[in-house]
């Protein structure tokens, strides 16, 4: 299991329009460290709201990112940039995750060559079939790629086509690389 931390960010716009964010180098444990060993999940951005936009998430030129990180540099973060940087909850980073950073990912990832193929497939036996009807062969294609379709179909199941998309919600990423939330 890995221990990890959310903080939530505030980026700024520096005059010159670039990104004016959090200087991590300047962190007590840069000075012994990369504090890139010490972001465990990278940079999580709001997708449904930035600079331009003002919501109760994401003030008028604020945008707002997310990142997990060790103990050691979330305290030194909130310590060192109170007013930029905040501790999330468990609660907080599933929502922003799940309703911000990963918004516009789909619940399930699609095969669109693999399912094209199988369904072509499945037209063509079919169709020969009724063509030749005492054909034993064709018939048990048409039910072997009945049940591939079926899995194809199911986004539960390994087989290619239709699949749950591991990385659109933070359960299932949490679950898969063994994250625990911690308090600093």
């Amino acid at each position: 299991m890995v221990g990890i931390v959310p903080i939530r960010v505030e980026i700024g716009l520096k005059p010159n329009g670039h990104h004016d964010f959090p200087d991590w180098h300047q962190l007590p444990l840069a000075q012994s460290d990369d504090p890139a060993n010490h972001q465990i999940v990278k940079w999580l951005y709001d997708k449904t709201s930035d600079f331009e936009d003002d919501d109760a998430h994401s003030p008028l030129g604020l945008w707002i990112g997310v990142m997990c990180v060790t103990a050691q540099f979330a305290s030194e973060a909130v310590t060192l940039f109170p007013t930029r940087v905040s501790v999330m909850t468990e609660a907080d980073l599933a929502d922003f995750y799940d309703n911000r950073a990963m918004a516009r990912q789909s619940d399930e990832l699609r095969d669109d060559r693999q399912l094209a193929s199988l369904h072509t497939e499945f037209v063509l036996v079919r169709d020969l079939i009724a063509e030749f009807p005492a054909n034993t062969k064709l018939k048990n294609r048409a039910t072997a790629l009945k049940s591939l379709l079926l899995k194809a179909l199911d986004p539960d199941d390994d087989t290619p086509g239709v699949r749950t998309n591991p990385k659109r919600r933070w359960a299932t990423i949490k679950a898969k690389r063994g994250y625990i939330v911690v308090t600093p």
